[in-house]
């Protein structure tokens, strides 16, 4: 696919509907509806002055120049994220997938190879420019990586912080997709050689690229005679809620849900292990609606395991160093019935401990109100090396 048609399709998916202020794309969060508001600034004007089907390459070309200028983009990613950040507007709402290309093509320009992976590999938790710039890398990969599929821990489990060690597992699970030419069954087996502690998260990579594959964006291929719905995909699979979790994301992107009551009609009919997956997918639709506060008070309407898998999709990195929303997150738990509180409790204390990189249960969860609330978060955040299944 053209460089400008997957711009193209950004910018669509920019403007589809009003967004809250979010800190980046498949980033902090996935790629927001319309361009952040409230920021402005001059970092690649050149190429925001260019017509729309000549800015993805413009962007491509600047961040290769910057990244070679600088020698190194385990170093210069995280200041590219700085600088986008500051910058704000569609840059950074869709730098994630622009750095995927990006990535690709410095790995193919430098002839890297799996041995080299991990002193490239940003040395930043940010899951915008960074983690799109690693996974770009991984993706050209591919090839490589199903040959040895377990060759990929050797760089994944060296990585200083457990959310650049999610980032890396489900990148892997993109590298082996386009390794197998968009094969999903050889790149779940392969997902499956990881070990039960990352196959789970590996696979979401793989599926995430599958329903990217079905519309043949980011230089992907469609499968010939594939499956299109999560029922004919997700169906008796071993990883339901990562198969589920980014179709409504890439194959209804038009799609607005901003109630509680917008899940349930999404998902009426479904039930069992597909009704988590749908209802975890539907609610990552929701975080580009909502804040994550609201989102997560939004969850609260539905009931029982439909109120805990909503709470799967609300963008927990966005709040990250914000130590006083990261406690209204977390306290939205208490206004829940008994039935739901305390898996909401945990959920919230394992995710705020991978995005703080453990501190969380330290420097979050000891100082709220109760006994059996400090516990359970604690106990939530000593499960932040388990599989996540379902995360930015």
């Amino acid at each position: 696919m053209a460089r400008g048609v997957i711009l193209a399709g950004l910018v669509l998916a920019c403007t589809c509907a009003l967004f809250v202020a979010q800190a980046s794309a498949s980033s902090v969060s996935p790629v927001p509806d319309t361009p952040i508001p409230g920021k402005t600034g001059d970092f690649m004007s050149e190429c925001t002055s260019l017509p729309d089907s000549r800015q993805l390459d413009c962007y491509v070309t600047q961040f290769l120049r910057m990244i070679d200028r600088s020698g190194n983009p385990a170093t210069e990613l995280p200041r590219i994220d700085t600088l986008v950040h500051a910058q704000g507007g569609f840059l950074e709402a869709a730098c994630h997938p622009i750095m995927h290309i990006v990535g690709r093509d410095w790995a193919k320009q430098h002839h890297l190879t799996l041995a080299d992976l991990y002193h490239y590999v940003p040395r930043s938790n940010d899951p915008g420019c960074s983690a799109g710039f690693g996974m770009g890398m991984a993706m050209y990969l591919g090839p490589t990586l199903i040959l040895h599929p377990r060759s990929v821990l050797k760089t994944c489990d060296r990585l200083p912080t457990r959310f650049r060690r999610y980032t890396c597992v489900h990148g892997s699970g993109h590298a082996f997709m386009r390794g197998f030419h968009s094969q999903l069954a050889d790149a779940i087996r392969a997902c499956r050689t990881l070990g039960p502690t990352n196959a789970p998260d590996c696979a979401q990579g793989a599926y995430h690229d599958y329903w990217i594959s079905l519309g043949g964006g980011d230089d992907t291929t469609r499968p010939k005679d594939a499956a299109t719905t999560p029922e004919q995909v997700c169906g008796g699979v071993e990883f339901v809620r990562p198969c589920w979790y980014r179709f409504f994301w890439e194959r209804e992107a038009g799609t607005h849900v901003r109630t509680a009551a917008d899940m349930l009609r999404l998902c009426k009919g479904i039930s069992g292990f597909q009704r988590a997956g749908c209802m975890a997918g539907a609610s990552l639709m929701m975080s580009r609606e909502l804040e994550p506060v609201d989102h997560a008070t939004e969850c609260g309407k539905l009931s029982g395991t439909d109120t805990l898998n909503c709470l799967r999709g609300v963008d927990v990195p966005l709040l990250v160093g914000n130590r006083f929303e990261e406690r209204r997150l977390i306290m939205t738990c208490a206004d829940l019935p008994l039935t739901t509180r305390w898996g909401c409790f945990s959920w919230f204390g394992r995710t705020l401990d991978v995005v703080t990189d453990g501190r969380y249960r330290h420097t979050g969860c000891d100082t709220l109100g109760t006994v059996h609330e400090r516990v359970t978060c604690v106990a939530g955040a000593k499960r932040m090396d388990e599989p996540l299944r379902t995360f930015s």
